[in-house]
């Protein structure tokens, strides 16, 4: 019984001294290595936000140009309106062409501003779309009301 403890006991002893050894082969993460991941990350970053950016500028550019084409076509009806309809629709077209003049000036403002602020302007533009699509909705219904 002793034999056996003692056979176990450096078994053990034997067993924890190899698990202590380290490879002296270990790859070693150099400050070269940490600087080119991050500038492979700061990269993937960049790619991803300026897909974003365009995303978001296309969307918004191509809703302008719907919403002038839209005020066109609204212009078109307060022709035929007479007295205090067409004075009515007058003042509704002109508030959606200032509407659509301020979405087109924040969004050159948001292409223009630096990373900090665009989440505030990108909240911005949303508003004066959403305003811009309410006028345009309520003077279609003015008008179809008539």
């Amino acid at each position: 019984m002793k034999k056996l403890m003692a056979m176990l006991t450096i078994a053990t002893l034997i067993f924890s001294i190899a698990s202590c050894v380290t490879d002296k082969k270990e790859n070693k993460t150099t400050k070269e290595d940490v600087k080119k991941e991050f500038i492979e990350a700061a990269d993937a970053s960049k790619e991803f936000l300026e897909s974003e950016f365009n995303e978001l500028v296309n969307n918004i550019e191509g809703f302008a140009q719907k919403t002038e084409d839209k005020i066109a076509e609204l212009k078109k009806k307060t022709e035929n309106a007479k007295g205090d309809a067409k004075v009515r629709m007058e003042k509704r077209v002109k508030d959606i062409e200032q509407k659509s003049d301020a979405l087109k000036s924040k969004v050159q403002e948001y292409k223009n501003a630096a990373d900090e602020k665009k989440d505030e302007i990108k909240k911005e533009i949303k508003n004066l779309k959403d305003a811009l699509d309410e006028s345009i909705k309520t003077f279609k219904e003015e008008v179809e009301d008539k």
